[in-house]
């Protein structure tokens, strides 16, 4: 199989109520009669949506990190269309970037939520830029994890410094895996490894990336086929005037040594109303990387805030 879309953006980017007070909830389920979306859900309090990064990843890689912040708010997780659990949507016009950012508002509907926190890593940033610009009403605050994707020029930037962090080793090891029968035939477990190895790059301390909970459903291959809809609308891209759009308190988090950085710092200065943090001795996860340094940015930002339900 030769190196695809998916491969590419991974060099790059790498009827429930919900808060009732006092209940934790802990459960997993689809949205829509084609179940294009799968969620995962858990804690209790005020509502935060996660979006994860991509496309063609799931929220797997955020766990068990994200799930610290369960303790105090309600954390709704989802797999965007066609990525880990969700399915193939019927219609494939729906694998267009319109209805991966209206999947969010279908999240909040399903969960009956008035204002949410929305909280984007990587590329579900993109996603989450231009939900918080359509629908300010309903959010309450964005939180942009290492953000990136948001025009296709910092795209082309972000894999040319991806490509020259490979040290040789990473990179024959890279050349290997990809023409391995194994990536050939489309065997998940060595698409995650060459994720792994693409991590490795943007990571503080490389041996963590083997820490990162990657998943790929046995049905990647036929499911990344799919997303070929929605690159058509990535070819070519500018969301940099949405941020201007975006009223919401947010909150901009990067680590100090994330390759994207001069990427994060302009979408920083786009928005009107923002605090940026960078957390030392981190790259692209500092969830990971750093997390009590994580953990207490992220809860000094939602201390801010006390919602309706």
């Amino acid at each position: 199989m030769k190196p695809t879309l998916f491969t590419f953006w991974i060099f790059v980017v790498c009827g429930l109520i919900g808060c009732t007070a006092g209940q934790k909830l802990t459960s997993y389920g689809a949205i829509g009669s084609d179940k294009s979306l799968y969620y995962y859900h858990k804690g209790s309090g005020e509502p935060i949506i996660v979006v994860h990064g991509g496309p063609g990843l799931n929220h797997r890689y955020l766990l068990p990190y994200m799930d610290r912040l369960a303790d105090h708010h309600h954390i709704i997780y989802y797999d965007q269309r066609a990525c880990g659990d969700s399915e193939i949507p019927t219609d494939t016009t729906k694998m267009r970037l319109s209805s991966f950012v209206e999947d969010i508002e279908m999240v909040r509907k399903k969960f009956g939520l008035k204002k949410i926190h929305l909280l984007a890593h990587s590329w579900g940033s993109l996603l989450a830029v231009q939900y918080a610009a359509r629908h300010p009403q309903n959010v309450q605050s964005l939180i942009l994890v290492s953000p990136a994707a948001i025009s296709s020029t910092d795209v082309r930037e972000s894999s040319k410094a991806i490509s020259a962090r490979f040290e040789y080793a990473d990179q024959l090891k890279r050349n290997q895996i990809i023409e391995s029968a194994s990536f050939k035939n489309g065997q998940p477990e060595a698409m995650v490894n060459l994720i792994r190895l693409s991590f490795r790059q943007n990571i503080a301390d490389k041996s963590l990336a083997d820490s990162l909970n990657i998943y790929l459903p046995i049905d990647y291959g036929k499911k990344n086929l799919a997303l070929r809809y929605l690159f058509k609308d990535l070819a070519d891209y500018d969301y940099y005037p949405e941020l201007k759009k975006i009223s919401s308190p947010t909150l901009v988090i990067a680590g100090d040594q994330e390759i994207g950085l001069p990427q994060i710092e302009k979408i920083k200065s786009e928005l009107t109303n923002s605090t940026y943090k960078i957390i030392k001795g981190s790259g692209h996860f500092p969830f990971l990387e750093q997390p009590a340094l994580f953990d207490d940015v992220i809860r000094t930002h939602l201390t801010q805030f006390k919602l309706s339900k």
